[in-house]
């Protein structure tokens, strides 16, 4: 769309370089070309228009001059200059009938031609007006000269006014008419006339340059016009298929409320004929559609009514309906017209809008996998009972963890997870049935983490009773893809407002009772006391110091021999990690490896007792290896071969006397790269080892693929091979374990030998190396240095001797054998006797 051109103003410079822009700027037509021949043709149109007044004005003109100057001159000289004028007028009154009714309407427009002819005869009747004008002055009394040169200057003024609308026509009349009094001021004998000669052609420059800018703001008004009336049909347009193909639909509404327009999608939303809603009132044609007995729908409509009652607008308000037998939420939007008080404005089906609304609402509540509550929805629930302002209502926390999650997500996949997670969740709502309508919750939290929300507080010996009841629920087996999950669960809880007042307090308690249920062995409820916030904050402050172990050499590498069953030689040794703490006294690795582990030190002090355990095996004999334990975490994160490159390379220990342990959890996490690095590792001769195997889930195609040396059988299965009843499993177990071994082609080391009966049980069974307090138990590094030598010089049973006549009562507040760990916690002896764990 072409810019329309600025309004004319006057130029600095006048005389011909201005009067040159002036005529520019008036016939100069704006827009685009197609729009320049619309706008002359409504030039023409205009000008055209003015005829018929411009013959009347001259007829009348010249019958009050015949009439005031009759009896006083001739008529005769004058009368074919009268003619000359009827018959151009008669024309210029043709011209305007045939333009005005028997021009065709397909004709083309008129250009530039038609306007110059035009001009051409409007030149002609200035002239003749300007003749006719000298003829009765030559004859005229001296009291009609005044009036004679008024009458001709208002004559040709209003005449240039009239036709100004098409410059060329105006600029034509005006000179017609100017010249030729000029010219006959000058020839004639009209001494009286005379002083009008130097003003004539100031007046007809002024006369011409009102007519260029006349013209000049007919052709921007005209233009504007143009624009406005393609705006509004472009408008109309754009409405009219909005109307047709949008999802919303256009009402308007009249200053009583009554339906004035009304789109064809929404009388078909309204299963109406649009003809049928024009003057129905907007309020009781929906009235007729609220959903029945629904207050709130019927509130909507209400507070509709009383929106267009107001001035202000109306944006986005929904409204429930029932239109055929659905229900149906539409918005509306729209203002107020100005002028007769009517609305008018959009509508809007957002039914579909809605729904997922109500879905994604009912996702922020659910949990995805199980179906129970999720975190928000349980922490919502909570907060009514803890935090909405008002009294406390007592109510009972359940967090449980799943003991084998871990396991089963790294050895089975993260599908399998899912399903024992679905299991789960389903059993846990089940056992829980009987107190369905008291306001309990089961909701899991997240990972394997669920917690039950109890309507009141219960008793301790009823939330044993609750824990008892829901762990016998979840150890019925699951079954995934053919393998049998055995679940156990950990469960701490806490009591509000025994325990807490307060939602974050409460969770916080029931977590720390959860942990040291965790601690404790697992299955099992613990029940929140306040010992155990501050067993927290040891932990903290246990961590703290562990932070300065390292570079205040509080930490120190133990050996513990492994021995060949067989014959009884001394093989090598495991290498053992203690903390001798300044206060605490020596802190197994039990207690601060998981503290390790938690904060991300286990990679620095990893890769520290890496180091240590070559040097000190470097002074051993030739053929004794050492064995260090690395963490899942250590193993994920850590550049491990380049830590035991960097060992071995200062030390100078032989690769192939390094023995490098990892359980099943840091194999799974990343099966191909576990099986990239330790093939990596066994290239440089490095020996790999399973730690704890047995108590994972790994299956025999995957352990077939990974490059082995050694199984270590846990010392779950070697503490029960001497129990009365258990006894008969556990060898069935280890036997197992054993002949798959021998079938992949490994040797394997039992852990944790205490008694003879267990070292002739395996020895029975061909395992290859045990270890264990039988033999000796961990040894500082020069104790072990002079059991090597001891051992070396006069065999195994003079160094073992020494090493018991040397052993004092460890000065130590921590346990260091299962069995003093199971005492000191007055636990059950859990082992395995024939029924359950």
């Amino acid at each position: 769309m072409a810019e329309p051109l600025p309004p004319f103003a006057l130029p600095a410079r006048w005389p011909l370089a201005g009067f040159k822009r002036l005529i520019h700027a008036a016939w100069e037509v704006p827009g685009d070309p197609a729009e320049a021949v619309k706008l002359r043709d409504d030039q023409w149109r205009a000008v055209v228009g003015q005829l018929p007044a411009s013959v009347v004005a001259t007829a009348i003109a010249i019958a009050l001059l015949l009439v005031a100057l009759k009896g006083r001159i001739d008529l005769l000289p004058v009368a074919p200059t009268l003619m000359a004028l009827v018959a151009l007028n008669g024309f210029n009154f043709a011209l305007w009938r045939h333009e005005r009714h028997r021009r065709p309407p397909d004709a083309p427009p008129r250009g530039i031609r038609a306007g110059l002819l035009l001009a051409l005869d409007l030149f002609a009747g200035g002239v003749l007006d300007a003749v006719l004008l000298l003829q009765v002055a030559q004859q005229a009394e001296p009291g009609l000269h005044a009036p004679l040169v008024a009458t001709a200057a208002g004559a040709i003024a209003a005449a240039a006014w009239m036709f100004a609308l098409l410059p060329a026509v105006a600029i034509g009349w005006v000179l017609g008419a100017c010249g030729t009094l000029a010219v006959g001021i000058a020839l004639l004998p009209l001494p009286w006339m005379d002083g009008l000669l130097p003003l004539l052609p100031l007046y007809a420059i002024a006369l011409c340059m009102a007519a260029l800018l006349n013209a000049r703001l007919f052709l921007l008004g005209r233009h504007a016009q143009h624009e406005a009336a393609r705006d509004r049909l472009t408008v109309s347009l754009l409405l009219r298929d909005f109307e047709h193909h949008a999802s919303d639909w256009l009402w308007e509404l009249g200053r009583d409320g009554r339906l004035r327009h009304v789109s064809q999608r929404m009388a078909e939303s309204l299963g109406q004929r649009a003809q049928d809603l024009i003057g129905e009132p907007l309020l009781a044609v929906l009235a007729h559609q609220l959903p029945a007995n629904n207050a709130d729908a019927q509130q909507r409509l209400d507070r509709l009514g009383d929106a267009l009652l107001a001035t202000e607008p109306l944006s986005d308000h929904a409204l429930h309906l029932r239109v055929g037998g659905e229900d149906v939420w539409w918005t509306l939007s729209g203002r107020r017209l100005e002028g007769d008080g009517g609305w008018r404005g959009v509508g809007s089906d957002i039914s579909e809008v809605r729904e997922r609304e109500r879905e994604l609402l009912r996702l922020t509540d659910q949990d995805t996998v199980t179906g129970l509550a999720n975190r928000h929805q349980f922490h919502r629930r909570l907060a009514l009972y803890l935090g909405g302002g008002g009294p406390i209502s007592p109510c009972t926390v359940l967090l449980l963890d799943l003991d084998c999650f871990k396991q089963v997500n790294d050895s089975l996949g993260h599908a399998a997870g899912d399903h024992l997670l679905a299991a789960v969740g389903e059993r846990l709502h089940d056992s829980l049935a009987a107190r369905r309508g008291n306001g309990d919750l089961v909701a899991r939290l997240g990972a394997d983490e669920f917690a039950v929300l109890l309507r009141g507080e219960l008793s301790p010996e009823a939330m044993q009773r609750l824990g008892k009841q829901l762990r016998s629920a979840l150890r019925v087996p699951v079954s995934i893809d053919g393998n049998e999950i055995d679940v156990r669960v950990s469960i701490g809880a806490a009591c509000a407002p025994r325990h807490a007042q307060a939602a974050d307090p409460l969770l916080r308690a029931a977590d720390l009772a959860l942990f040291a249920a965790k601690a404790a062995g697992r299955d099992r409820l613990v029940l929140y006391e306040p010992a155990l916030q501050q067993a927290a904050q040891d932990r903290l402050a246990l961590l703290a110091d562990l932070r300065l172990a390292l570079d205040a050499d509080q930490l120190e590498m133990h050996y513990q021999p492994q021995i060949e069953l067989a014959t009884g030689k001394l093989r090598g040794f495991e290498a053992l990690m203690r903390w001798r703490h300044p206060v605490r006294g020596l802190v197994p690795p039990a207690v601060f490896i998981p503290l390790a582990e938690d904060s991300g030190l286990i990679i620095t002090i990893g890769a520290w007792a890496l180091l240590i355990a070559c040097r000190d095996a470097a002074r051993w004999p030739g053929e004794l290896r050492v064995a260090v334990n690395v963490s899942a975490l250590q193993f994920e994160r850590s550049p491990i071969e380049l830590h035991v490159l960097e060992a071995l390379e200062r030390t100078g220990l032989p690769a192939d006397r390094l023995e490098i342990e990892l359980t099943e959890s840091a194999l799974l996490k990343d099966s191909q790269h576990a099986i990239d690095l330790l093939t990596r590792l066994r290239a440089l001769g490095v020996r790999t080892a399973l730690d704890d195997f047995g108590t994972g889930f790994s299956s025999l195609a995957y352990l077939r693929r990974l490059p082995l040396d050694q199984l270590k059988i846990d010392r779950a299965f070697i503490a029960d091979l001497d129990h009365p009843q258990a006894g008969a499993t556990a060898r069935a177990i280890v036997a197992a374990i054993h002949d798959l071994a021998q079938a992949l082609g490994l040797h394997t080391v039992a852990e944790g030998i205490e008694t003879a009966e267990q070292h002739q049980v395996l020895t029975e069974l061909g395992c290859s190396l045990g270890q264990g307090f039988l033999f000796a138990q961990a040894l500082p590094r020069d104790a072990t240095q002079a059991f090597v030598e001891l051992a070396h010089r006069q065999g195994l049973g003079a160094a073992r001797e020494a090493h018991l006549d040397s052993v004092n009562p460890p000065l130590t507040v921590w346990p260091s054998t299962r069995l003093q760990l199971r005492s000191l916690l007055q636990l059950p002896d859990t082992r395995f006797s024939g029924g359950e764990f």
